[in-house]
């Protein structure tokens, strides 16, 4: 049986609620906490990692590869919301299976198990082709409020803080609907997106101070969105009952 370590906010949430969905393989270790994982999952011999980064452009370009080899396992599941290209291709394809998530626990096993039968069939991965970057083109500035800008929508000054944590946000992407629509799941999957991207816009590089309005329109519309959501998420929660 494949032993897999998981790293991730909802992680230790979505087991909880639904532990059937890794049947056949092997926990050793989930939780929440890096200096953890890194003290205790080197003594569980996993095969797997599964990690969980809601903003991949953080993380060290050697963390990945660091904890695959203190760990001694031999692949890892890295899961993100957002993430520039350039960030994505420093990734080596032959261990690291990057995924944009939030993901079930369901799909996690069809790619842990993936992982390992490439493993089998494709033993010696072929080195990825060098890849040049394109010549970075100069936009035009945008003037808010101009023809063409976004601008037609109010949106609060201050935006409200998100209603969901992570983990709540993971055992409704693992919950049993009431209905086979699956609801739920889709919603817990749009508002995490959102919070993801309105943290990732709240740190987008600048050039100039037209750059950084536009950033900041982001962040406030991307905040709003995500507020809309948690209302229509919650009247779902309440209409199907759901404990968090």
């Amino acid at each position: 049986m494949v032993k897999l370590a998981l790293l991730g906010e909802s992680y230790p949430a979505q087991l909880r609620e639904n532990p059937q969905a890794l049947r056949d393989v092997d926990v050793v270790w989930s939780g929440t906490s890096l200096e953890a994982f890194r003290a205790q999952v080197p003594a569980k011999r996993p095969d797997v990692l599964a990690l969980d980064f809601l903003e991949l452009n953080g993380v060290e370009t050697g963390a990945v590869p660091a904890l695959l080899e203190d760990s001694g396992a031999r692949h890892a599941i890295v899961t993100y919301r957002f993430a520039r290209r350039g960030v994505l291709q420093q990734y080596p394809a032959g261990k690291v299976r990057l995924l944009q998530g939030p993901i079930s626990l369901s799909l996690l096993r069809a790619h842990v198990h993936l992982a390992v039968l490439d493993a089998m069939l494709k033993p010696q991965p072929a080195k990825p082709a060098a890849v040049t970057p394109a010549p970075m083109v100069q936009a035009p500035a945008l003037q808010l409020g101009a023809p063409g800008a976004v601008s037609t929508v109010t949106v609060p000054a201050v935006p409200k803080p998100p209603r969901y944590s992570a983990a709540q946000l993971g055992v409704l992407l693992e919950v049993s609907s009431a209905v086979q629509c699956e609801c739920p799941n889709h919603l817990s999957q749009i508002v995490s997106s959102l919070q993801a991207f309105e943290e990732y816009s709240k740190h987008c590089e600048s050039r100039n101070e037209a750059d950084r309005q536009v950033h900041a329109l982001l962040y406030r519309y991307t905040a709003a969105a995500r507020a809309v959501m948690e209302e229509a998420l919650t009247a779902l929660v309440e209409h199907e009952n759901i404990q968090l």
